[in-house]
């Protein structure tokens, strides 16, 4: 008897994790209108905020793969991106990028480094990016930077039965140091839309 009743409560007790984790895992939707959708989400153990968004675009996929595969000209369309070096090439769709962030006055301007991954799957019409902080030795004209280690994201770009492309994007930046929390949250809503809008304009180049 004792025997039957701990095993109930261990699967109440996993029944209440498991439903704890995933209202944790939620995405809240903050903004949707014509060009974009923007959801919002609470990051565990920290008090940075996630977001993801999404939209669809009339390009071709190829040339979405050629705009991600030009890295170093991201600066050009990516929202607050100042700059982006190769430090080391590890294959034909990976590589380890330095990045340089464009903070507001008077925050100091930052620099992550970067493992960048990009699949193309030409069979089912899919790409995808993955971005995540690795540790790599900085160059010397940036050691006194202030460094981001916490820093991921990714793209999925999958072309649509309509013919159109449909577009999500990710991400996640805990900057460190003095810069406050809801100046950081606050800019996962103003930033995603003019990155998208940079790709778009920009795409069309390639």
């Amino acid at each position: 008897m004792g025997i039957k009743f701990s095993f109930i409560i261990w699967i109440l007790l996993l029944g209440f994790f498991d439903r704890n984790l995933t209202a944790q895992s939620q995405w809240k939707l903050h903004k949707q209108n014509e060009s974009y959708t923007l959801w919002i989400k609470d990051v565990e153990n920290s008090k940075f905020k996630q977001f993801k968004i999404q939209t669809y675009l009339n390009e071709e996929l190829k040339s979405m793969y050629n705009i991600f595969k030009d890295v170093e000209q991201m600066h050009l369309w990516y929202d607050k991106v100042k700059r982006v070096s190769l430090l080391k090439k590890i294959s034909s769709n990976e590589a380890i990028y330095l990045l340089e962030y464009d903070l507001p006055f008077p925050f100091e301007d930052r620099i992550t480094t970067i493992k960048g991954t990009i699949n193309y799957d030409e069979r089912i019409e899919k790409i995808t990016v993955k971005t995540e902080y690795i540790a790599y030795p900085i160059p010397d004209l940036h050691q006194n930077m202030p460094l981001i280690k916490n820093i991921s994201g990714g793209w999925e770009i999958v072309k649509t039965k309509k013919g159109t492309l449909l577009i999500t994007h990710h991400g996640y930046m805990d900057p460190g140091g003095n810069v406050p929390i809801w100046l950081v949250n606050e800019s996962l809503t103003s930033g995603p839309p003019k990155t998208l809008e940079g790709l778009k304009n920009l795409v069309k180049n390639y």
